[in-house]
């Protein structure tokens, strides 16, 4: 039904009420909407609520970092913020020249024509996994651990994140595992300085198998979602020329305007939903939520309510320029204490492609527009590239390039 009909649940919930029952898949549902209640119902009920993310117990103990419950959360949570907020705190913002450099290769060859959809796929793939491959690990294209690590993680899941653990996957997790381990190695007996998540962790003792476990998994799963969340801010540029525009004008305030165009199309579509198994019967909001139901928080319904964002369809990154709004309004990274950690670096990055993006090129769409549900996100249509024209560069006064 939501395949047929994005709007669906909006759609109940103004029928039902903000919170309904259904099925899917053979099991029972229950679907909250609003953040404020989705918020009360996770805070009340944080220890009758189990995180259902993919299980990784065939490679490594505990699981990933958001289905971890009680003092092992705490403790590997803790040391990864940690190691994150020990980044320079450019890091991201950083990149848009080298992520520009990728982008100007195609400056010549593509002026005014459409890239084509599997090319551009294939360029915004490699840009994300070399940025995350350098800010959590540590290795720069050109370094002897690049290229083994691109092999593996092809292995791993060649054509998006593989749900199901297999053989391959444990061969492949093996194999990355083991690159990582002789890379820290390296780093150490070079004395060479490191500004990885992965070096940050190991200077204080805090890499065991778990945490590499959880950081490889990190960059298994965040290559697949920011690759598909650039897709939509090139999408976004495309369709909003006139905020490409404004970014690309060379202000001390292009970094802001950039990541308010990031947050803004978060909250119209790669923030979508919180899903949650009952561990034991309780009663919320009037309602029961019996012991194996699973819960879909609907953070992009909620994301859509008129009493949070005026005109709620409509692209707006101004929302994002003055007083941010609070997280009963805009919660795009998780609604309790398993939010993501890499929460503002993802906003970071993707403010870093825009501002590249914008620096380089004016942006038009070529394809359908209608968003199609792909494997576990809405993306844009499958046949959307962008038409990219040589932008007449002009003088930035300071900013970056």
């Amino acid at each position: 039904m939501e395949k047929a009909d994005r709007l669906a649940l909006l759609r109940m919930a103004d029928e039902l009420g903000p919170v309904f029952k259904g099925r899917g898949w053979g099991s029972p549902w229950i679907y909250v909407v609003g953040l404020p209640r989705c918020r009360r119902i996770l805070r009340a009920h944080e220890d009758d609520l189990h995180p259902v993310t993919i299980d990784v117990g065939a490679l490594f103990d505990k699981g990933i970092l958001r289905q971890m419950e009680g003092e092992d959360h705490r403790r590997y949570r803790s040391a990864l913020v940690q190691a994150i907020q020990a980044l320079p705190a450019d890091r991201a913002w950083g990149q848009v020249p080298r992520i520009g450099q990728s982008l100007e290769g195609l400056t010549g060859r593509q002026d005014a024509a459409p890239m084509g959809a599997q090319t551009f796929r294939s360029l915004i793939a490699r840009i994300v996994f070399d940025e995350l491959a350098q800010v959590i690990f540590g290795v720069e294209p050109g370094e002897p651990a690049h290229n083994p690590l691109v092999a593996a993680y092809g292995e791993l899941g060649g054509n998006g994140l593989v749900w199901n653990i297999g053989t391959r996957q444990a061969r492949a997790f093996a194999a990355i595992a083991a690159i990582l381990r002789q890379h820290l190695a390296t780093m150490e007996a070079s004395r060479t300085t490191n500004t990885s998540v992965l070096a940050n962790l190991q200077q204080h003792g805090a890499v065991d198998a778990v945490m590499l476990g959880n950081l490889i998994y990190m960059v298994e799963m965040g290559r697949y979602d920011m690759a598909a969340f650039f897709r939509w801010l090139t999408w976004f540029a495309a369709m909003h020329p006139d905020w490409m525009d404004r970014i690309a004008d060379g202000t001390d305030t292009q970094q802001s305007v950039a990541a308010a165009f990031v947050m803004e199309a978060l909250r119209l579509e790669q923030a979508e939903r919180l899903v949650r198994r009952v561990k034991r019967d309780f009663v919320a909001e009037g309602f029961l939520f019996p012991k194996g139901a699973n819960v879909r928080f609907c953070i992009w319904e909620s994301h859509k309510s008129p009493e949070a964002h005026a005109e709620p369809f409509r692209f707006d990154p101004g929302r994002f320029l003055g007083e941010r709004p609070g997280p009963d309004r805009y919660s795009p990274f998780g609604i309790d204490r398993h939010q993501c950690p890499f929460g503002s670096y993802s906003v970071r990055l993707g403010a870093a492609f825009v501002a590249a993006l914008a620096t380089h090129f004016h942006v038009g769409p070529s394809g359908s527009g209608k968003a199609v549900r792909g494997l576990y996100h809405w993306e844009p249509a499958e046949d959307f590239s962008p038409v990219l024209t040589a932008r007449k560069r002009q003088p930035t006064n300071g900013a970056h390039p």
